[in-house]
């Protein structure tokens, strides 16, 4: 994941104007990352984007004001980190994976690390009690899933 602060970051793909490509993945990367069209005009315009400009191509996550990044990525880090390990590498595993593969291989591998994830955490008993109590059909709950999904952490 990828933040940067307005006014302090700045982006840029300067290799074209050098007369080379990209490299380490820079090039191939990039219009996985962005899409093709973009992927272009950032590497072949060799141009500084700003926080906002790259947040709004895809090449960060979130532009923030530079005294709200650290609080934003830390909330966002104690949160991840609240949810199962097995969970957590599972979701990477298939995320990375599915980058390089055709879709047909990805979904294979996605299904494999949903059987590792299911099999190392309490997913089997958080789905049993939430279709046992209907949590997700209840519309409450469905207007604070953002709330309810953390609640569920104690369900083991």
């Amino acid at each position: 994941m990828r933040f940067a602060a307005r006014g302090k970051f700045k982006f840029m793909q300067m290799e074209v104007g050098m007369g080379i490509l990209p490299c380490g993945g820079g090039a191939s990367r990039m219009a996985r990352q962005v899409g093709l069209g973009r992927a272009l005009e950032i590497i072949l315009s060799a141009r500084d984007f700003d926080a906002d400009e790259a947040e709004a191509y895809g090449t960060i996550n979130k532009a923030l004001e530079p005294d709200e990044i650290g609080e934003y990525v830390d909330t966002l880090a104690k949160r991840i980190a609240k949810f199962p390990a097995e969970s957590i590498n599972a979701c990477k595993q298939a995320v990375y994976e599915s980058i390089d593969k055709p879709i047909d291989e990805a979904l294979k591998a996605e299904a494999y690390w949903l059987y590792q994830a299911t099999s190392k955490t309490p997913a089997i008993t958080r789905f049993t009690v939430a279709d046992e109590q209907g949590l997700e059909h209840d519309i409450e709950n469905q207007r604070n899933w953002n709330e309810l999904v953390m609640k569920v952490q104690e369900i083991n």
